[in-house]
């Protein structure tokens, strides 16, 4: 290797070394190692006081990565800086250089987003060598795929995350079983449902259920299936709750499904949001939070210290507003609503944070 960057055969090699150690530490990150390990070995290589990398997605959040303290900020230098290219203090206009020594490249990254990567160091200290660039040289065709992957996968990870509140949202959970009972997996909400406060995972593995009768109905049912019946439901009153017990033969090894549907809670919704949802007032929202809860306009009317008359001025307010005919109008509009999306309506509405 001729001209080697420290000097020597061996110092040459200990480059290679570190450029190959920091381009695995690169892709360790966009797996989900974080960034942390990457920032760190760049800042020691290269003898930085900090090495920053900046994410700007496409919907125009920014997010930070440090190692070291950050004494500026690397918004204002981006606006110029071509892609692929690395920088140094003397190539950008004096108005936006910070009073600092640094190196800093801007790459793409996934579909209309950037990444911009920095090393800096005081001023008192002296400035950044040759090799000190080459380490974001050897980087620069990897530092784009590596972020965008790095994304791709925290979008993945919301992505399941949502599932699984849609699941919970909808009082819905699963338990996969091999044919003779044991447990193989589960929803993660699934232990959180009100039918597994009559359910229990016995030493062995196995799903058992507290309440004698639904036990015998869940065993007839399983044995059912593991016979070659397609599915059987079971429903247990006391919980509100169906149990759905189906054959999969989707999977290599014949496999039962025990699938879990808890009827919503209407009441528990709050009648600003429930009457916010369908365009009612706060009465309005309680009394059809009630009805579709199952009960009459007599029983609604009792739980709300109402009259009979006031509860059926007011039904016939709430079915004008909602353009339904009659309670059972109602209750198809309000049980294929998404009214129980609230949390995530109010999550929606909040600024989504950096991701760091």
């Amino acid at each position: 290797m001729a001209n080697p960057p420290y000097g020597g055969y061996a110092a040459a090699m200990q480059y290679v070394d570190d450029q190959t150690s920091l381009i695995q530490s690169l892709f360790s990150a966009a797996t989900g190692a974080g960034w942390q390990e990457f920032l760190t070995r760049l800042r020691t290589f290269t003898q930085s006081d900090a090495a920053i990398l900046r994410v700007d997605r496409a919907n125009g959040v920014a997010s930070y990565h440090a190692e070291g303290a950050v004494a500026f900020d690397l918004g204002p230098l981006i606006a110029g800086l071509r892609y692929d290219r690395v920088y140094s203090q003397e190539d950008l206009s004096s108005g936006t250089v910070p009073n600092q020594f640094f190196r800093i490249l801007r790459v793409k990254a996934g579909t209309g987003g950037q990444a911009t990567l920095c090393i800096a160091r005081a001023p008192h200290k002296r400035d950044f060598r040759s090799p000190d660039r080459q380490f974001l040289t050897a980087i620069t065709p990897y530092l784009g795929q590596c972020v965008a992957a790095w994304q791709a996968q925290i979008a993945q990870v919301q992505r399941t995350q949502l599932c699984q509140q849609l699941s919970a949202t909808h009082g819905t959970g699963w338990v996969q079983l091999d044919p003779t009972g044991h447990i193989l997996s589960m929803s993660d909400d699934a232990p959180n449902l009100r039918a597994f406060k009559n359910m229990r995972i016995a030493e062995k593995g196995r799903l058992e259920f507290t309440d004698p009768e639904l036990a015998l109905k869940f065993r007839t049912a399983f044995t059912e299936c593991t016979s070659g019946s397609r599915h059987q439901a079971l429903f247990a009153p006391e919980i509100e709750t169906e149990v759905t017990v189906i054959r999969d033969q989707s999977n290599i090894e014949p496999q039962i499904l025990v699938l879990v549907r808890e009827a919503q809670d209407l009441t528990a919704i709050e009648p600003k949001d429930f009457a916010d949802h369908f365009g009612l007032n706060r009465n309005e929202a309680r009394l059809a939070a009630l009805i579709c809860a199952g009960h009459s306009l007599k029983s609604a009317a009792q739980a709300l210290g109402w009259t009979d008359e006031t509860a059926r001025s007011y039904s016939k307010s709430i079915f004008a507003r909602m353009g339904v005919q009659g309670q059972t109008g109602l209750l198809r509009r309000v049980l294929t609503s998404g009214v129980i999306f609230g949390p995530l309506i109010t999550r929606a509405a909040d600024p989504i944070p950096p991701v760091r």
